[in-house]
């Protein structure tokens, strides 16, 4: 009985720490910006590493007879210092670093929150390596209990805000205390431990409620993108597992327009009934009254531009945001109006609390759901007229990339391939995105773009399919499948003429602008990619390989100061702040990692009463074996995190709604590792080892394998129905997660088989390390050489464990 209670631990406090780990996340995007909460939360979890070395520097503190007191009192520190740190890290700005002082405060915010996940760190090692339990069995329990958060933080966020539901997840946490501190074996202790973790969890979940509940919570982001906040402000607040949308008070505005043309008259600046929403605090769109005008204002947006060739017919509309692209679908005549979306949270502002307001989800002929493009338009038969997409991107993910779990697919080859085979023979994808004169990066990659995938359709001459249109900062793409013909040019002049807008790319002329003009010269495919790769900024078109459109810095440019970067775009300026941080939070996580390598190197642990004092450097091993047990569990570190993201950025555009995704996904990856790490226990250590070593081939193999199926599976079924692609991405996830979770139960039981089990929590904080330091690693290699090059180096890790295991198994022959 005592050692289900003792797994029950795990599985909560496990659980617990991955759902704060996502909710984190979500709030400091926030409260700043997605980069910078990367590296928050990398220092975060680096507290976890911390509690490791602690449990192996102090093994005194940690004896048997008080082993339960202390798994009850850190995870019950846990679950109280969570709500604490969150609430301390939401009642102050966090800025962009611009100076050392800000990268100070960066790491301030991060050590705030390393806190708790080092007591949580103290109990999960505690648990893993202490209690005597079967390795396989501990670390599967982890595993499935992490799945699990990851799972509850979906419905969580549907139910209540984000600081609400790290008060829930606090008494999640709670509930672990609770069930480690009925494994005490002194009855006063017991009670007293019952009482206060059973009180903490209670407190925790009424205080939960209170602040969900509450009109102005006590509990939530008091600082966002740097400016205080009032929550009166917002007449709507929504929370998802990716964003959090607020809508603010009903106003009369002139219309807010992306590119109006320069010939539009004043009476269509009239002003009109407008609410502002905002994701994450900082992307802005404007929700118009729906039935307050006749919404003529609209003909004179250049992203609304393909509507003037292609008036009738059906219509979709990428991002349908505040509502105005299908607004405008809706003037020019288009029947049906198929609006997907992304975001569930918008989608329900349409469909329900701003239902009245808005109109768009209750007019004839409009559809909206509730899904990733690429996934909704694999599956869907129709032929569209004009398929829409102005300006999507989140600034939750400024400048990189490299971090958006949703709009990378929209801008790949393969995305707009998906695209330009929903369109009629004559209809026309239209894409806006920024634009400068000096430096037009952007446009030019969206053009290159454009040029590669009707390449591959089978276009000869794809300047035919194209017209490009700009004024002031935005740029409009118009892609047709078939040539434009000579009314359509025509038409496009006359309507270019009378609103005002410049004719940068067509058919009958190149651009002015010397780049852009070197680009629509451009005659084959072979070429196109020489010209790309030989600018300034990576120009190549994105593939679902490198979907990383937004990231046109080189790796040369990583460290290079804002002024050199100024001259080629400011919208760079993000670009630069979110990679420069991806590159400091990595090597602050590798300078940490060597500090726990090396450290305890050097010190000496405390002896107890109950063992001998180990040596100081090798904890009962041999050089060469502790060598060989270090570099088996950062392997594991690097392999898993380095596995799990290629895998995270292939497979979760197939599934395709985000949440889903998350849940597949993630969950599958964490569940089936602990499935495989259940399964460890059967494996023959003990007992003819001597072909133990061969084990972490199991996961090399799979790797390889999934990595060969991927591209075939997910293209023949990406129209299939979304339990179709659910299974199939749990298939290819399942074989290589098995193998991986057999790995790391298997290390610990060959360690403790060559005598280093006293050194098993060192090795348990060096897991941890590493796989922080790959969380920025795999994305950097992605970025630079793509995701099958991220797979290769996992698949790379787990080959290496071979070696570091025949060593450990003839340590301990």
């Amino acid at each position: 009985m005592r050692a289900l209670f003792l797994y029950a631990g795990i599985a909560l406090v496990a659980g617990s720490t991955l759902a704060l780990e996502i909710l984190l996340t979500r709030i400091t995007s926030v409260i700043a910006w997605y980069h910078l909460s990367f590296f928050v939360i990398a220092l975060a979890m680096l507290g976890m590493t911390a509690g490791a070395i602690y449990v192996f520097m102090r093994p005194g503190r940690f004896g048997q007879a008080v082993l339960h007191r202390r798994l009850a009192r850190s995870s019950a520190l846990f679950a109280a210092l969570a709500p604490l740190a969150v609430a301390w890290t939401m009642s102050g700005p966090l800025l962009p670093v611009t100076d050392l002082m800000g990268f100070f405060a960066l790491l301030g915010f991060g050590a705030a929150l390393a806190v708790p996940f080092a007591a949580a760190g103290v109990a999960l090692t505690l648990a893993l390596t202490r209690t005597g339990l079967p390795p396989g069995r501990a670390y599967g329990c982890d595993l499935l209990g992490a799945a699990a958060g990851c799972g509850l933080v979906i419905p969580l966020l549907d139910a209540v805000d984000a600081a609400s539901a790290v008060l829930v997840v606090g008494a999640v946490a709670a509930l672990g205390a609770l069930a480690f501190a009925t494994c005490d074996e002194d009855p006063g202790e017991k009670r007293r431990s019952l009482g206060t973790c059973g009180a903490l969890a209670l407190a925790l979940l009424a205080f939960a409620g209170l602040n969900a509940s509450a009109e102005a919570p006590p509990l939530r982001p008091a600082w966002v993108k740097g400016l205080r906040e009032d929550p009166r402000e917002f007449m709507h607040v929504a929370w998802n597992t990716h964003s959090r949308v607020t809508v603010g008070a009903e106003i009369a505005l002139p219309p807010y327009l992306w590119a109006p043309g320069r010939n539009m008259p004043l009476a269509a600046r009239a002003p009109i009934q407008q609410r502002v929403l905002k994701i994450d605090g900082a992307a802005a769109t404007m929700m118009a009254e729906g039935s307050g005008s006749d919404h003529a204002y609209l003909d004179w947006d250049l992203s609304t531009f393909a509507h003037r060739l292609r008036p009738h017919g059906p219509a979709a509309v990428i991002g349908v945001g505040g509502g105005r692209d299908v607004l405008a679908a809706l003037r020019s005549g288009h029947a049906p109006v198929v609006g997907v979306e992304l975001n569930a949270a918008i989608v329900d502002l349409h469909r329900r609390s701003m239902a009245d307001f808005s109109t768009i989800a209750s007019r004839p002929g409009v559809e909206l759901h509730t899904d990733e493009a690429r996934s909704f338009f694999s599956r869907d038969r129709r032929q569209y007229e004009v398929i829409t997409m102005s300006l999507i991107d989140t600034w939750a993910s400024t400048g990189a990339g490299a971090y958006s779990l949703s709009e990378n697919g929209l801008y790949t080859v393969e995305g707009w391939l998906v695209f330009l085979r929903r369109l009629a023979p004559t209809g026309v994808f239209t894409v806006s995105r920024w634009y400068k004169k000096e430096s037009p990066g952007e446009t030019a990659r969206m053009v290159a773009l454009a040029m590669e995938a009707l390449w591959q359709l089978g276009v000869e001459e794809p300047r035919a399919h194209l017209l490009l249109l700009q004024i002031e900062s935005v740029a409009t793409l118009l892609v047709s499948p078939t040539p434009f013909s000579k009314e359509d040019l025509d038409l496009m002049q006359r309507e270019a003429v009378r609103i005002g807008v410049n004719m940068v790319l067509t058919p009958r002329r190149l651009p002015a602008q010397p780049l852009l003009a070197e680009l629509g010269a451009i005659e084959d495919r072979a070429a196109l990619w020489q010209w790309a790769s030989r600018q300034t900024l990576d120009l190549t078109p994105p593939t679902d390989d490198r979907p990383f459109f937004f990231n046109m810095l080189k790796p040369g440019s990583w460290l290079e100061g804002q002024e050199d970067i100024r001259e080629l775009d400011l919208g760079f300026l993000g670009n630069l702040q979110a990679t420069q941080t991806l590159v400091y939070a990595t090597l602050v996580s590798l300078l940490l990692t060597l500090a726990a390598l090396l450290g305890p190197l050097v010190a000496r642990p405390a002896a107890t009463g109950e063992e001998p004092r180990p040596q100081p450097a090798t904890g009962g091993l041999v050089p060469a074996t502790l060598a060989a047990a270090l570099a088996y569990f950062a392997l594991i570190g690097l392999g898993f995190m380095f596995v799990e993201i290629a895998l995270l950025s292939q497979v979760g555009v197939f599934v395709g709604h985000p949440t889903l995704s998350l849940a597949v996904v993630l969950g599958g990856i964490i569940l089936s590792a602990g499935v495989g790490s259940l399964l460890s226990g059967k494996l023959p250590v003990e007992r003819g080892g001597a072909i133990a070593w061969l084990f972490p081939l199991i996961p090399a193999l799979m790797v390889v394998a999934v990595r060969l199926a991927t591209g075939p599976v997910t293209e023949s079924f990406a129209g299939a129905e979304t339990a179709v692609r659910v299974l199939l991405s749990i298939a290819l996830i399942a074989p290589p997660a098995l193998g991986m979770g057999i790995c790391f139960p298997l290390g610990l039981r060959l360690v403790e088989r060559a005598g280093g089990h006293a050194v098993t929590p060192w090795l348990w904080g060096i897991n941890g390390a590493f796989g922080v330091c790959a969380s920025g690693l795999a994305l950097g290699t992605s970025m630079t050489w793509g995701i099958s090059t991220t797979m290769a180096v996992g698949a790379g890790c787990y080959l290496g464990l071979v070696a570091c295991a025949r060593k450990l198994v003839r340590a301990g022959a």
